[in-house]
């Protein structure tokens, strides 16, 4: 069995444990004194949809690239922050549901307390209880807590189902007290019926409409003002909606609880974790090892930290990886953002919300390799979203056909620039990099249907870049305003800059769009050419005087040499550009320097990152390579729960170290399936089930003593 667990009760939310549906995520702390479970809703964000294109931006463009042209690098840069950045700067960011509390009798000294942030020390403490245990089951997702205290035993029980979108919480023990609670955020909490809560609210003037429904079915409950008691053991089922997907979202979760309550909790279980098990066993990890389950999660990876390994620990990495994304992206929910669906800040970093200029896409790496290509829909609904918004800033910022999107997107698909960072803000690949998830689905997939219905959005990402890519003065056609995200250069003078025209990874992501479209099959002739001549004419991949791959159009000396963004070897990974040019050995070769030269200035310091580099030693073929960065992520990058550590928190790190591992095993991008390519001699045998390949195929491998002894292909 695949689980996390613990000695002891946290107060810490980077040691809480995740549980989730796509649509509501809960963190659970595991609590004797007080249980508490932080809330999410996946819809939950601060404002509505607003128009922020700026109106100098159409007239300004022009003017810009003449400045980057001329090397009037700050020049262009501060023309560029007053007409291209959104008017206000900053898109929606989402916000937490709230905290639901539970306070098993006894505990009456503890004070029901208004804001949740100034918790009392007794909330805090954490009671030293001989034979407490609280774990989290991945293969079904459920977590439980449990104890003896003042000769009671006591037991908690929950789960966030999916075919039935509600939290059930089963407790034995002693009568409870449970509430909810958002602080000064909250808007009301009033009760429904004798057995039933709401906590409601808005995300601010015109923002979302939420509410939280609490149901105790079991125990004699009663509500005393905004409290729920119960007298005995009890049931609790918790649903939550905003009328971001229904106007009536209080009467919307009032029925998905009547309905939860007529299967009863055994039934909600069962249902719950049939769904659960049946996504986590289409992929199977067992790197043969010595089985140290009986040791604390946080013990194995402090031991780990400490400089031992532990393939066990890998084992279970890669299948939480996988369940967080069972957790965070399921059909009809939001996709996964920074964080997942786990966020207990009214103002996180980032503001957990979608990053496209690689995290949130890296968040779907593995979907389609391990077998959870459904679990990918989330994303491509969002991209839907942003089509409109998308088109407005084509043609009002850039005089352009088709759509654009630039480092950042949020709930309402907003397009236009966020914030007034030059060196990501006026990034114009969102939408080309999303539009090949597209494109990558399909070729798992082989499902015309759904091409069929995506190829015009692809075709518009496209059409954007036929009406914008000027002509440098070789004579190819670059993106100008553009960045290598979030990474600095040096001119000769001295001076710094961000803003360029034509960086490395704009022409490899437009390889990757023009060069899919054509190999769909699915094209005019007049579409064919047209493509076909961007293509010819798109810069290649260049080697320079450091023997790296060049990261922008002029061999600039870097600010940051060891940057956490590896942008310019988009074309080694997530792309495949390197494995069809002529220059191949040697361009692969420069792409080893590359990553080398990285590392060796402090390089892969973000989880992220440092997972975004496994994938890239796997396509180099690397396995000894592979192998120490996947340590170096577990020993630098790993919170006590799992959680990827950017630092803060970001999910996408888990992610990438599935599909990194995955990369490891089976590869597919030449066209060919290449099984235990980057296997490295630390993992000498074992076992891997359910791996998809671009073939449409289904693979299992077993080897031993780095060989493969079986494969099955379904």
């Amino acid at each position: 069995m695949n689980r996390l667990w613990y000695r002891k009760p946290t107060n810490d939310w980077n040691s809480a444990l995740p549980l989730g549906n796509g649509f509501m995520g809960a963190m659970c702390f595991g609590g004797t004194l007080v249980e508490r479970f932080q809330l999410n809703n996946d819809s939950i964000w601060w404002s509505g949809p607003r128009d922020r294109i700026n109106p100098d931006a159409k007239e300004s463009i022009p003017g810009i690239r003449k400045l980057i042209r001329e090397g009037r690098i700050s020049q262009a840069e501060d023309l560029a922050n007053e007409t291209l950045a959104g008017i206000p700067e900053y898109q929606s960011h989402y916000e937490p549901l709230g905290d639901l509390f539970i306070i098993p009798d006894g505990n009456e000294r503890i004070q029901i307390l208004g804001i949740r942030e100034h918790w009392s020390g007794q909330l805090n403490r954490i009671e030293e209880i001989p034979d407490y245990k609280r774990e989290l089951d991945i293969d079904n997702g459920i977590h439980t807590v449990s104890y003896t205290k003042d000769g009671v035993n006591f037991c908690r029980e929950s789960f966030i189902s999916y075919p039935d979108r509600v939290m059930a919480v089963k407790c034995q023990g002693t009568p409870l007290r449970i509430f909810a609670e958002r602080g000064d955020q909250c808007g009301k909490v009033y009760k429904i019926s004798g057995n039933t809560l709401c906590m409601e609210g808005r995300t601010g003037a015109d923002g979302v409409r939420f509410c939280m429904v609490i149901r105790a079915v079991k125990g004699n409950p009663y509500i005393k003002g905004r409290t729920l008691h119960t007298d005995g053991d009890a049931e609790l089922l918790i649903a939550s909606q905003t009328d971001f997907y229904c106007s009536d979202y209080v009467e919307d979760a009032v029925k998905t609880l009547d309905k939860a309550e007529q299967l009863g909790y055994e039934a909600l279980k069962e249902r719950h974790m049939s769904d659960v098990a049946g996504l986590m066993n289409r992929c199977r990890l067992s790197i043969e090892c010595e089985d140290r389950s009986s040791i604390p999660t946080d013990e194995r990876l402090k031991a780990v930290q400490d400089g031992g390994t532990d393939d066990g620990l890998v084992n279970l990495c890669f299948a939480y990886g996988r369940y967080l994304l069972i957790s965070s992206s399921r059909q009809g929910s939001l996709p996964a953002n920074l964080q997942g669906i786990w966020n207990d800040s009214f103002s996180p970093m980032w503001d957990s919300k979608y990053t496209i200029n690689i995290n949130a896409e890296m968040n779907y790496w593995p979907a389609e390799v391990t077998g959870l290509s459904e679990l990918h829909e989330p994303l491509f609904d969002l991209i839907k979203r942003m089509v409109l918004s998308g088109r407005k800033a084509a043609e009002r910022m850039y005089g352009a056909r088709g759509w654009v999107a630039h480092h950042n997107t949020d709930i309402w698909g907003d397009c236009a620039p966020q914030d007034t960072w030059q060196a990501a803000s006026y990034w114009q690949m969102g939408a080309a990099w999303l539009c090949l998830h597209i494109l990558e689905h399909y070729r798992y997939t082989g499902d015309k249907a759904f091409l069929e219905e995506y190829l015009p959005i692809v075709k518009e990402a496209a059409l954007f870049f036929e009406d914008t890519l000027i002509e440098n003065e070789d004579g190819q056609l670059v993106v100008s305003p553009t960045v290598s995200p979030e990474n600095t250069y040096v001119l000769e003078s001295g001076e710094r800059g961000m803003m360029c025209e034509g960086a490395s990874m704009d022409a490899q992501i437009l390889y990757e769009l023009f060069n899919g479209l054509i190999e769909t099959g699915m094209l005019n002739d007049d579409e064919k050419d047209r493509y076909s001549a961007i293509l010819y004419k798109l810069p290649k991949p260049r080697i320079a005087a450091t023997g790296c791959i060049c990261e922008w159009a002029k061999e600039y000396e870097e600010v940051e040499i060891g940057h956490r963004h590896i942008s310019h070897l988009f074309a080694l990974y997530p792309g495949r550009q390197l494995f069809d040019s002529d220059e191949k050995d040697d361009l692969l070769k420069a792409a080893r320097a590359t990553i080398e030269r990285r590392l060796s200035h402090g390089g892969g310091h973000t989880g992220w990152s440092r997972a975004w580099i496994i994938n890239m030693w796997s396509r180099l073929c690397d396995g000894e390579q592979c192998y120490e960065n996947v340590y170096a992520l577990l020993r630098k990058s790993m919170l006590p729960n799992l959680f990827d550590n950017h630092p803060p928190f970001q999910i996408d790190g888990n992610f990438g170290l599935v599909s990194g591992i995955a990369e490891m095993l089976l590869q597919s991008h030449e066209g060919l399936d290449e099984l235990l390519p980057a296997l490295p001699k630390g993992w000498r045998s074992g076992k891997i089930t359910g791996l998809h390949s671009r073939s449409g195929k289904t693979i299992d491998i077993e080897w031993k003593d780095g060989k493969v002894t079986s494969q099955t292909v379904y």
